[in-house]
Order: structure tokens, then C-alpha cells, then sequence
């Protein structure tokens, strides 16, 4: 904890100084702001192999050292994470807030990082999927067929999200009708929702949200 601790203090201390300079009077920045975080090793922000601070400019491109990447907490600003090195290679996706199951989602073995949104646009060819009301692909009180191009809201008419499958493509979950509430971007099947509490999912927008 007091590593972690330290290292998110130095990532603040980093960012801090592309604004104060001298004696600690404001100057114009110099540089782009850019984004900080903690990248963990274990899932829900433990570090059973440790941690590693991430930070830098808006542009930059950071390498991870973490063979195993479970969570990303402290996040301050835009990042892009990549499954390859170079920033440039594998799958992508954007956050902008703290995760707590990076391989949920297909990122547990994270290699680059890029500071800001380099990600691929997303194909306008929409994704579509089988949202089951029960775990474990079952469907006890029905399911609901997701489809559509990128940018569709789709509010979920069953009582009950145990679980997703024949994902094609990229959606984002929401807790909330018309794309509101808590979000989680997916892009392979879920086979229990409630695990990453979205056990009660209320709609779908086709594509990551920007």
C-alpha cells in the first residue's frame, strides 16, 4: 500500500510540474496535458505482482513491465491500452476511469500504453449478440436479441442480465435506460453479468463510448 501510496503521489508530482515552475509560481504549461494512473497486476486493484505507476505527456507511449495486467486505478486523464508493443499493435480500447477487471474485457496482459485516444475508429459495421437473462448462457426468464450500427442505443426489455454471448463487434453495458448510469465495454461473451455488476443491465450502445 505505502508503494502504492508513493507512486501515486510522484504521478501527481509529474503533472503538477508542467504547470508550477521557480519557486513554485504558475507558469504556462509547456507541454499537452497528459494522463496518470496505477496499472495492478491482480484484479479489484490488489498487486500480487506488483504495480506500476503510469504517467506522461498527451502523444507519449509507455511500455508496461507487468507480465500480468489485472486493474487500472488513479486514473486521471485519457488513456489507450494495448494488447501490443509500440502502441500501435494488438487490440485497443480508451479509458478514462479506474477499472477493476482488465481481462474481463480482454486487456489482462496489457503491453503499451498510449497518453490520450489513438485507438482505431470503430468500424460502422455495428457488433450484435444474445443478451440471457440467466448465468451461464441460460435463458430462464428469456432473452434478447442486440443488434445494430454504431452509435444505436438499445434499452434491454427483459427483467434480468445474467449473462452475454455471440458477441460480435463492441458494446458498452450501462446500468441505466438511454445510455445512462455505470458503463462497461465488451467485446467477448460474459457468461455471469453480476460479477462485474451488471446483473441488471438496462441498455446497450452499439461501439465503445468515447
Amino acid at each position: 500500500m505505502l508503494r502504492k501510496t508513493l507512486l501515486s503521489l510522484a504521478a501527481l508530482s509529474a503533472i503538477a510540474g508542467g504547470v508550477l515552475g521557480g519557486a513554485g509560481a504558475a507558469v504556462a504549461a509547456t507541454s499537452p496535458v497528459g494522463a496518470s494512473g496505477i496499472l495492478d497486476s491482480g484484479v479489484n486493484f490488489s498487486e500480487p505482482d506488483g504495480s506500476q505507476g503510469i504517467n506522461g505527456d498527451a502523444g507519449q507511449c509507455i511500455a508496461v513491465s507487468l507480465s500480468k495486467t489485472g486493474s487500472f486505478e488513479f486514473v486521471s486523464g485519457t488513456m489507450t491500452l494495448w494488447t501490443g508493443a509500440n502502441c500501435n499493435t494488438g487490440q485497443a480500447t480508451v479509458i478514462s476511469s479506474d477499472v477493476a477487471d482488465l481481462p474481463v474485457i480482454g486487456f489482462g496482459q496489457t503491453r503499451s500504453i498510449f497518453v490520450g485516444d489513438n485507438a482505431p475508429k470503430v468500424s460502422a459495421v455495428g457488433a450484435s449478440a444474445i443478451l440471457d437473462s440467466g448465468i451461464n448462457f441460460s435463458e430462464p426468464d428469456g432473452s434478447q436479441g442486440i443488434g445494430g450500427n454504431v452509435g444505436d442505443v438499445i434499452n434491454v426489455g427483459i427483467p434480468e442480465t445474467g449473462s452475454i454471448q455471440f458477441v460480435s463487434g463492441t458494446l458498452t453495458l450501462f446500468t441505466g435506460q438511454n445510455a445512462t448510469g455505470k458503463s462497461i465495454v465488451i467485446k467477448a461473451d460474459v457468461a455471469n453479468l453480476g460479477t462485474l455488476g451488471f446483473g441488471n443491465t438496462k441498455s446497450i450502445r452499439i461501439g465503445a463510448v468515447a
